[in-house]
């Protein structure tokens, strides 16, 4: 099956490791040139680096953004329609994570909600001008079942993931006409070289083994494998799949979605 992003216009924001990384990396071998950006210059530079390296057909754009800024955010984007000529495909992977108190809730619903508020506003006529505008937020599995710990201080980043679902919905139903879709893909505990959960698999055999167990096929799910539901949701190919929420968890939600 052709996906149909040979030549689109991807901008993928929080992309300089993890999914995000792997994201741009599988739109750049589907032929799409794909932007970036991150919040610190040496992982930015080196995730420029990596995606440049693959020698796609397609061209990379990197911009050092702080998306807790409206100003540098909507700079981001003007600059990477300006790059590129255009838009077909947002990606929204940058997350606050669970920040808690009333700095680390704000900094979370900002990142996760408000910033891509922000972006969709300044992206809105390059999107509509596309024959397949689409969104996609990274969500993830925190926004249907909790994941806190007993007697900890309440995190904003499952209820700011839950917010992205309806905000999901909302542009999907408003922006249709225009021929814009979005959905949201939520991952479960995922796997990479060098992030969270490869850190406990090496300092914590026990609580990784724990972790395994709770997925049928015994593994978690790659971040490359996350990338890969992404593009094909994202794609021309996908054009039915509209206010949609995707779990790509290999069975580790035991609930029916």
């Amino acid at each position: 099956m052709k996906l149909g992003l040979e030549g689109r216009k991807v901008m993928v924001a929080g992309a300089t490791r993890g999914i995000g990384l792997a994201i741009a990396e599988v739109f750049l071998e589907e032929g799409s040139s794909v932007s970036v950006c991150g919040r610190t210059a040496d992982a930015l530079g080196d995730a420029r680096r990596y995606l440049e390296r693959l020698g796609t057909p397609g061209s990379v754009f990197a911009r050092r953004t702080d998306l807790t800024d409206a100003s540098d955010t909507k700079a981001f984007v003007e600059e990477t329609v300006g790059a590129f000529g255009g838009l077909d495909i947002y990606v929204h992977c940058a997350s606050g994570f669970s920040g808690v108190g009333e700095e680390g809730w704000m900094r979370t619903l900002t990142t996760d909600l408000l910033a891509p508020v922000r972006v969709v506003d300044a992206a809105l006529d390059a999107l509509e001008a596309s024959d397949a505008g689409s969104i996609v937020f990274i969500g993830s599995t925190a926004s249907v079942q909790w994941f806190g710990r007993p007697g900890a201080r309440p995190s904003g980043y499952g209820p700011a993931k839950a917010a992205q679902r309806v905000l999901a919905n909302e542009l999907a139903q408003t922006l249709g006409r225009q021929g814009i879709r979005a959905n949201v893909v939520s991952p479960g505990a995922t796997f990479w070289e060098g992030g969270s959960w490869d850190r406990v698999r090496a300092s914590d055999p026990e609580l990784w083994k724990s972790l395994v167990r709770q997925f049928p096929f015994r593994r978690l799910v790659t971040a490359r494998e996350v990338a890969q539901v992404v593009a094909f949701i994202s794609s021309p190919a996908a054009m039915g799949i509209n206010a949609t929420h995707v779990v790509v968890d290999g069975g580790q939600t035991k609930s029916v979605q």
